[in-house]
């Protein structure tokens, strides 16, 4: 997960990456998994520079905000879905238990 100081250095570089999708396609005549393939390299490298991780998608770095899901479940230790949240889907315990 990319905490905010992050995201804000990554994000510059997912911001078009549908339309550079489109455009490489639209050039290329190709299909969409080859054009997913050579779009946003620059994406992928921050990405890699940022936290080790090497040839993430970038169409998986979309999710991978830390400030989009909640707090941390203290039952079952995964991510409640959003901030807002106040069940965890995984377990089912709520909020209020897990304080």
């Amino acid at each position: 997960m990319l905490n905010e100081e992050e995201w804000e250095q990554l994000s510059p570089f997912l911001s078009d990456t549908i339309e550079k999708i489109k455009a490489y396609r639209a050039k290329h005549g190709c299909d969409i998994p080859t054009a997913r393939a050579n779009c946003s390299p620059e994406a992928v490298a921050k990405f890699e520079e940022l936290t080790g991780f090497k040839n993430m998608g970038y169409d998986v770095m979309f999710y991978l905000r830390r400030s989009d899901y909640g707090p941390k479940c203290k039952s079952c230790g995964k991510l409640f879905r959003t901030p807002k949240a106040t069940l965890c889907v995984a377990c089912g315990q709520t909020l209020m238990q897990n304080s």
